[in-house]
């Protein structure tokens, strides 16, 4: 459930037992008066009552010495004769019955009882009014609108330095109390970028990327360090493009970023290869594609290139005609890891995935490198993930797949690292499970 709206449920239970109870107190405070008014009302009007009631406290305070052992029986048997003796003289036989049998009196009197209903009624309506006035003045509403804050960040139009400011201060005190909300750390990131605050935007991604990862956060967190650098992706930006393309070679803004990257350190045949990658997947309809046209152009002409053609029909065509063979000759597949292993695995020991040949030389064909935060791991081995441009998945009959988790890294096998292989497997397989549940020796 949103936090928000967790918020408002129990503020708005909490306030509804406040008002049960506060009317309950004044329906039964209402009870109370109007019978004690009826009995004063019959002390004015009945004199013999209300003398009667008199001797009755005389008796009952009797009864108390008796108890307490300042009288005894005899002394306490002549002092209720006097009583009874002297009651008879002033309200007669009637009223001496009654006082008699040392039972309280019930007033006949009539009770005269208006219901509160005006009273609770507004009891009802002010409470919430006023608290809701009270929490627009001194509260922070805003807050409780994660989408509304959104909506504000996104609408540069509408938006001021000033309320940028009010919505940076709501959502800090906010994650105060709530530290663990990925949502509102992102948010946090994304209004103090848009205040040109990159060293704090930075950070508040990067607790957020705590929490949970997802590329694209990451990739937008690159560009945050880049602007926090004057432009520059020298360092971690760049490290994290390389991250997300190698764990996902089609990662479209990692593409995008990567292309903008090169064009910004003046490589264009960089730039070139990123954004042709890009335009590979990004359909002629994408409002992307475009844009991604223009920038490929530009790349094109500073390398004194010929301009592209022209997106149409035919150039779809042959785009999924060689998204269908490349699919075909891929290998596709989940890798995962034993329950018994995890606990000597990390979460950021290095996971590869990779194809040899079957015989002959041991260097991969193709490969993906990530991280075994991300096991299990869907992957795909195709010719964008060859090491080798003249040697790629495509040209092979068969290959061995082979999966290892590395503690240090490095590209050579390691004793001790943990593995699975499977051979032979031709291009175009797919749905390989690969377990990992052994550790290697001396496997390449």
């Amino acid at each position: 459930m949103n936090p928000a709206l967790a918020f408002i449920y129990v503020a708005v239970a909490m306030m509804a037992v406040v008002l049960l109870v506060l009317s309950v107190a004044l329906w039964r405070g209402s009870q109370q008066g109007a019978r004690l008014a009826a009995h004063q009302a019959d002390a004015v009007n009945d004199p013999a009552k209300a003398n009667a009631a008199v001797y009755r406290d005389q008796l009952a305070e009797l009864d108390r010495e008796y108890v307490m052992g300042n009288l005894n029986y005899e002394e306490l048997k002549a002092a209720r004769d006097e009583l009874s003796q002297r009651l008879l003289a002033d309200v007669g036989i009637q009223t001496v019955t009654e006082t008699a049998a040392l039972q309280p009196s019930v007033v006949s009197a009539a009770v005269v009882w208006r219901k509160p209903w005006l009273s609770i009624a507004a009891l009802v309506f002010v409470v919430p009014v006023s608290s809701l006035l009270m929490y627009s003045v001194l509260g922070e509403p805003v807050a409780l609108d994660p989408m509304a804050l959104k909506q504000g960040v996104d609408s540069s139009a509408e938006v001021t330095p000033e309320k940028l400011t009010e919505m940076a201060t709501a959502l800090t005190r906010r994650l105060q109390d709530e530290p663990n909300s990925m949502e509102g750390w992102v948010m946090l990131g994304r209004v103090q970028r848009a205040r040109g605050h990159f060293e704090e935007s930075a950070e508040a991604l990067g607790k957020a990327l705590a929490l949970s990862r997802d590329d694209n956060l990451s990739i937008e967190r690159a560009e945050v360090l880049a602007q926090q650098n004057g432009g520059s992706f020298a360092g971690e930006p760049w490290a994290i493009i390389q991250r997300v393309l190698t764990a996902d070679p089609h990662h479209l803004n990692a593409l995008f970023l990567a292309g903008s990257a090169s064009y910004a350190e003046m490589n264009f045949r960089s730039a070139l290869r990123f954004w042709e990658r890009a335009r590979e997947v990004v359909p002629a309809d994408s409002p992307d594609a475009p844009e991604l046209d223009r920038a490929i152009g530009e790349a094109r002409e500073k390398m004194g290139l010929p301009a592209i053609p022209p997106r149409a029909a035919a150039a779809t065509t042959d785009l999924q005609a060689s998204k269908a063979a490349l699919a075909a000759t891929s290998i596709s597949g989940r890798v995962t890891l034993v329950k018994e292993l995890k606990g000597l695995v990390a979460p950021t020991d290095t996971v590869f995935v990779y194809a040899t040949p079957v015989t002959g030389s041991r260097m991969p064909v193709a490969i993906v490198r990530t991280t075994a935060d991300k096991l299990p791991l869907d992957f795909v081995l195709d010719d964008t993930t060859a090491m080798n441009p003249s040697v790629k998945l495509s040209s092979m009959d068969e290959v061995t797949v082979r999966v290892r988790i590395s503690k240090s890294g490095q590209a050579v096998a390691q004793a001790g690292d943990l593995g699975v292989s499977l051979s032979p497997v031709k291009p175009g397989s797919k749905g390989l499970n690969l377990m990992v549940r052994d550790t290697l020796q001396a496997t390449p």
